[in-house]
């Protein structure tokens, strides 16, 4: 489709023949990303027509959610092993006006900080300390839980621009910075809490998932200070809140990245309907269907969230 094609059909989004708007619309989300830019121009051109500027909005967010889809389709094909960039695609989904640009820079100069402080003799309690020390005494990164809870202390891209953030986001975040130096760290989706463990790098090279402890030096809770909690600090957490810590404790596992930005989704996802947005909560549902279908269940796993 041409330039003046695209400025042609965009001038028709007015049009009070809803069948000819149907017609327009449909043609220019066929083209997907690549006409975005022209709506976006378009909308900020400053006719005063509240009919265009309403359907220029709503064809503005199908465009973003075929770009969201084409992406995660193309990061799950990659085998999903970005967590971050996982995190990213469900902020776009939440906020289309989200600054991306802004977020990279603050997660580089994150990653950096921690970066200038390793080096290779370190052991692996000496690399949590200096994770804990940058996160939580140099940025002071908090961990907090609201009723209603807040979407953007769920999104880790929230958290670190507000620095506060539930056990999924502060957690998620802790893990893409461990992730991103190389460090083997891997989340587990806890019922109703998310917390991570310190593997060998055997464990964590093998790419496969496993029962129980294998390969698990320890765990770390992000949300409280990153402290260094070990198996029975697991199964008095699991005790307290009425889940069969004695078995099922064998049975929680380092979780794919796909997993945890699984439960990430329906977790702001629930968020979003707590403030009373069900159309956006349903619309990110929707956009992430491929990957909510991926793991059987991981809903049920996580437990943090009624059934959505």
């Amino acid at each position: 489709m041409s330039i003046s094609e695209i400025h042609a059909l965009l001038a028709l989004m007015d049009d009070p023949d809803e069948t000819v708007y149907d017609h327009v619309r449909e043609r220019l989300l066929s083209k997907g990303k690549d006409v975005l830019p022209f709506v976006n121009d378009a909308a900020n051109s400053g006719k005063e027509c509240e009919l265009f500027q309403l359907r220029l909005t709503k064809l503005q967010e199908g465009l973003q959610q075929t770009d969201i889809r084409e992406e995660l389709s193309s990061w799950m094909d990659g085998g999903g092993q970005n967590i971050w960039t996982g995190a990213q695609l469900v902020h776009r989904a939440v906020d289309p006006a989200w600054q991306v640009a802004e977020s990279i820079y603050a997660f580089e100069a994150l990653h950096k900080a921690v970066w200038l402080e390793l080096n290779e003799e370190l052991t692996a309690l000496e690399q949590v300390r200096i994770l804990n020390h940058i996160f939580f005494t140099v940025n002071q990164f908090e961990g907090v839980r609201r009723v209603p809870h807040l979407p953007s202390e769920a999104l880790p891209t929230g958290v670190l621009k507000g620095k506060k953030g539930n056990p999924v986001g502060l957690g998620i975040l802790y893990l893409s910075i461990a992730q991103a130096l190389g460090i083997p760290v891997r989340g587990i989706n806890l019922p109703n809490h998310f917390i991570l463990a310190y593997c060998d790098d055997a464990f964590i090279g093998e790419g496969t998932a496993q029962i129980g402890q294998a390969g698990i030096l320890f765990y770390i809770n992000p949300y409280s200070q990153g402290t260094v909690i070990g198996p029975d600090d697991v199964l008095d957490f699991l005790s307290q809140i009425e889940v069969d810590g004695g078995d099922s404790l064998r049975q929680w596992r380092p979780a794919h990245s796909m997993e945890i930005v699984q439960r990430l989704v329906r977790n702001v996802a629930y968020s979003l309907r707590e403030h009373g947005d069900e159309e956006k909560a349903e619309v990110m549902l929707e956009v992430f269907q491929p990957l909510l279908s991926s793991f059987e269940n991981a809903e049920e796993s996580s437990g943090d969230y009624p059934s959505l």
